[in-house]
């Protein structure tokens, strides 16, 4: 080895910019000849940095608040005989500083433990034994603690705990920050956003929207925020939620809030009967507009800008018993909604009439007249209504009927007031009042229009609550469910799994919702393929509308066959009763009449 004059070495060390503790101790022991020592530090202390400090990373060590720790030193020995502990003249740092033993710090000298007692959160950060010659390897010291709630900011201001909605306008940006006091080591904070149920497959909520900084931590305080660069109407009703992991947290923390966004109206028109049918004069049709807006705006019907020839519902039905040919020209629905105006696009009704086709042996019964009226009557659930006819003392005792489905209609009977105890969802509809003069003929009626609104919380209406099936057969399961507003929870429980409408789990399906015949209600069905004794249970159906959670459930009974049922087959009495109901309905009449006369 080629030795360095000491003159030259110490005019290297004096000029160079290592003038660190360690690089002046490899020079006096390069100098004093304890080469063997010179080699062991060099090699335990192969990477420097500018401060002389090992850059190995520190060892981690946690603890809690008011325990005791115990750190071991890390330096070992010299080799010599002559070295001992005592002879190393062992220090502490804390973050670089030097450690003043005594009180709650107690050096063994003999192993170079240093005994922590009673510790506090200052004790949190970087420990390092030293001496004259060593530089041991860092223990990281973390003192934990547990965070608080988190919270959030939006536009700088703290959300009321209570306010679970957050109102935001359609197509602008929104800016979400997340803050949680305390927490060491620094807690983990992530953005989650979950769509509303009815935006469950909706491609721009699985998108990616929602954007999130890093977290950071000042001041003990940590801090993530997140963004919707473009909030569309399908973020209605989602919930944004910040969740907090922490290493002394069994269950991450979370606070959330529900996005309210308000959009303007977009129009739906439809038809019964649908567009492509022709319309003919003296049949039954109806318009409809849909408007879909936040907050909810009434949809207005108007003819050629001015009011509508017939009285509109409460829910945008314009329904023309018999359609005549002044019915015809352009019809727009309109909407107010935020102090302004809205329309939809113009939609021309044409009624098509031809002499020609007219029966003119046959007249009809029931016209419907400027000198009639039309009224809507609300009733909750399960409560009682009375339906009164407005009709004349000249006038013989009223007949009742009830739209149906296809705009037919279905006799009730006759009496002056239509009284209905614990009313339900299928009892909502149209009820018409017709009344006839005691002194005048049956050509011509008078005709009251009444519509029946039902509100309330959601009911669920099973066909059977207990199903036998047949092993090896495909079975069916449904049941109707109502509610006004309508529900917009919707799902089935299948021997702990929960089945949304639209999915299948193995031979279960769980099909789309649809409609029902009677006025807000919808049915919900599930299907069973190759039904095995494993899928004998209870079957939950479970709706929500709100706040409010309805539950039914249906018990599928499987039993061993050799040979399948042949299905029971029904007939409908739909097509007798409207061929009667012409005729049911001039005996009402008449038997009223006379019922007058005679008294």
């Amino acid at each position: 080895m080629k030795l360095i004059p000491s003159k030259a070495l110490l005019s290297y060390a004096s000029g160079s910019k290592t003038k660190d503790f360690i690089t002046c101790t490899i020079i006096l022991l390069f100098l004093i000849g304890d080469v063997k020592t010179m080699t062991h530090i060099l090699r335990h202390h192969q990477q420097r940095d500018n401060t002389g400090l090992s850059t190995l990373s520190p060892l981690e060590q946690l603890t809690w608040p008011h325990s005791d720790v115990k750190l071991p030193c890390g330096i070992v020995p010299a080799l010599n005989v002559t070295s001992n502990w005592l002879q190393m003249k062992l220090k502490w740092l804390h973050n670089g500083k030097n450690v003043d033993l005594g009180h709650r710090y107690n050096l063994n000298h003999n192993t170079g433990v240093l005994v922590i007692n009673n510790i506090r959160l200052d004790d949190n950060g970087i420990w390092q034994c030293v001496n004259e010659k060593q530089l041991a390897r860092a223990i990281n010291l973390v003192v934990l603690e547990i965070p608080k709630e988190p919270y959030l900011l939006i536009d700088g201001h703290r959300l009321d705990p209570g306010n679970l909605f957050v109102p935001v306008k359609e197509n602008m940006d929104l800016s979400i920050e997340c803050v949680v006091e305390g927490g060491n080591p620094m807690p983990s904070l992530h953005w989650l956003l979950f769509p509303s149920n009815s935006n469950l497959e909706n491609e721009a909520m699985s998108s990616g929207l929602l954007q999130s900084n890093e977290s950071y931590q000042e001041k003990d305080i940590s801090r993530s925020s997140a963004k919707i660069q473009r909030v569309l109407r399908a973020h209605h009703n989602a919930t944004v939620a910040c969740i907090v992991t922490h290493v002394t947290l069994v269950n991450p923390l979370n606070t959330t809030i529900l996005l309210d966004v308000q959009y303007t109206p977009s129009f739906g028109i439809s038809r019964i009967p649908g567009f492509g049918i022709p319309i003919k004069e003296s049949i039954s049709v109806s318009l409809k507009c849909d408007v879909d807006s936040n907050p909810p705006s009434t949809p207005v019907w108007q003819k050629d800008d001015s009011a509508p020839p017939v009285l509109q519902t409460d829910d945008g039905f314009l329904n023309f018993t018999s359609i005549r040919r002044n019915h015809s020209g352009w019809y727009k629905c309109t909407s107010r909604h935020l102090l302004s105006e809205y329309s939809s696009i113009g939609y021309f009704l044409n009624v098509r009439y031809d002499l020609n086709d007219l029966d003119t042996s046959r007249k009809e019964l029931i016209e419907e007249d400027n000198s009639g009226s039309s009224e809507s009557v609300e009733v909750t659930v399960g409560g009682e209504v009375q339906l009164e006819c407005p009709s004349g003392p000249s006038a013989a005792i009223p007949c009742w009927a009830k739209t149906g489905n296809d705009n037919d209609l279905q006799p009730i009977g006759p009496s002056s007031n239509l009284h209905i105890d614990q009313v339900l969802y299928q009892e909502a509809g149209e009820y018409k009042c017709i009344v006839g003069s005691k002194n005048e003929n049956l050509e011509k009626l008078r005709v009251y229009t009444l519509h029946l609104n039902v509100v309330g919380g959601p009911v669920i209406y099973t066909e059977n609550r207990t199903i036998v099936a047949h092993e090896g057969n495909d079975t069916r399961l449904s049941a109707e469910f109502c509610s006004n507003p309508m529900v917009n929870k919707v799902f089935w429980i299948a021997s702990d799994r929960v089945i949304r409408p639209g999915t299948a789990v193995g031979q279960i399906t769980a099909h789309n919702i649809t409609s029902s015949t009677s006025s807000y209600c919808q049915v919900a069905t599930l299907t069973i393929q190759s039904v095995t004794p494993a899928h004998s249970g209870e079957y939950n159906l479970i709706v929500g509308s709100g706040k409010t959670l309805v539950e039914a459930t249906v018990i599928l009974s499987v039993t061993k066959s050799t040979r399948n049922r042949e299905p029971v087959q029904t007939s409908s009495s739909h097509s007798v009763c409207s061929k009667m109901f012409d005729n049911y309905l001039i005996m009402c009449l008449v038997t009223s009449i006379f019922t007058h006369l005679k008294h």
